[in-house]
């Protein structure tokens, strides 16, 4: 390589419901963010991730990647959680590591049903288990990551990769936490009233599940000590998380594995209680994923909505 080629960027981006986000990293060890800027999008611009205004959309993303000067890079960015998911499945003893894609084309909507009808999808061998042949399939959904990858392509940047939310979490979570991969995390990311909880072991991911907690039947919206209406109470989170830890180690474990760790992302203002609750009921030890915020290389605090994006760009390093 010539020594005057210079390595081509890709940078990291998020288009959320409530705002479009970039993250670029300046150093990991210790992890220092080098910019972490946001354009906050109206309301339905995108809606239960699928982008419904494009135009609206597009123009916001137009003045956002002049403003940070990303103009026709390579970017990566996040498959929207409703339209993810993870299933651990058995494979035939014959069937090489190397052909597993192949198979599971073939029996994707004969034998293995999801839930989408245009799944795009990757799958790697889960090496834990010695006792039968199994693999991971994480899959989302073609049309949805298209719509994403047209508007990327609109203002002139180029969409090279689609990441999930809990490998990106993940890549921080490992980066944060001393963990040997024998443990047993569930990973519960809020955001805008909805869950999303992960669980991983050995380092694979094992399941994903989004929970609306606002639109549940139960009276778990209430207005929090500051007035603040639309917040989830604690208790009604925790009671999601339990009846996933149940479903794991009953239904995916037989019984013979157990949740050991819980830790919690995003931005919630009863978290400090939520922990609490959670360790005392369930009692799993729990943690958030960042226990001492992040900085910008200005000594700027970076707000734990960021927390995703900051994984996604840690698959870059």
């Amino acid at each position: 390589m010539s020594i005057f080629t210079r390595r081509k960027r890709t940078e990291s981006m998020t288009i959320e419901e409530d705002a479009v986000r970039f993250v670029r990293l300046k150093s990991i060890d210790p992890l220092v963010i080098d910019v972490a800027e946001e354009f906050l999008l109206p309301s339905n611009v995108v809606v239960d991730g699928k982008i419904i205004d494009s135009e609206t959309l597009a123009t916001i993303l137009d003045g956002a990647i002049g403003q940070w000067g990303i103009s026709k890079r390579s970017v990566q960015f996040l498959a929207p959680d409703q339209y993810v998911i993870i299933r651990k499945v058995p494979y035939p003893d014959d069937i090489m590591t190397d052909e597993l894609k192949g198979h599971f084309f073939i029996e994707i909507g004969s034998t293995l049903y999801l839930p989408f009808d245009d799944p795009v999808f990757d799958v790697v061998s889960y090496i834990p288990n010695t006792e039968t042949n199994e693999a991971i399939i994480i899959a989302s959904k073609e049309s949805v990551l298209d719509r994403y990858e047209e508007v990327l392509k609109d203002v002139k940047l180029n969409p090279i990769k689609a990441d999930i939310t809990p490998l990106a979490l993940y890549r921080l979570v490992y980066q944060q936490h001393s963990f040997t991969g024998d443990e047993h995390i569930l990973l519960a990311d809020l955001k805008l009233g909805k869950l999303t909880v992960s669980i991983f072991h050995q380092h694979y991911p094992l399941f994903m599940r989004p929970v609306d907690l606002e639109n549940m039947t139960d009276m778990s919206v209430v207005k929090d000590v500051n007035g603040e209406t639309g917040i989830v109470t604690p208790s009604t989170i925790v009671m999601e998380l339990e009846k996933i830890i149940n479903f794991y180690r009953y239904n995916m474990g037989n019984g013979a594995a157990s949740i050991t760790h819980i830790l919690v992302n995003g931005e919630y203002s009863r978290m400090d209680e939520l922990v609490a609750i959670i360790t005392d009921r369930l009692n799993v030890k729990t943690d958030v994923v960042v226990k001492q915020p992040m900085q910008l290389a200005t000594g700027e605090e970076v707000p734990a909505r960021f927390n995703r994006i900051i994984g996604l760009a840690l698959k870059e390093v």
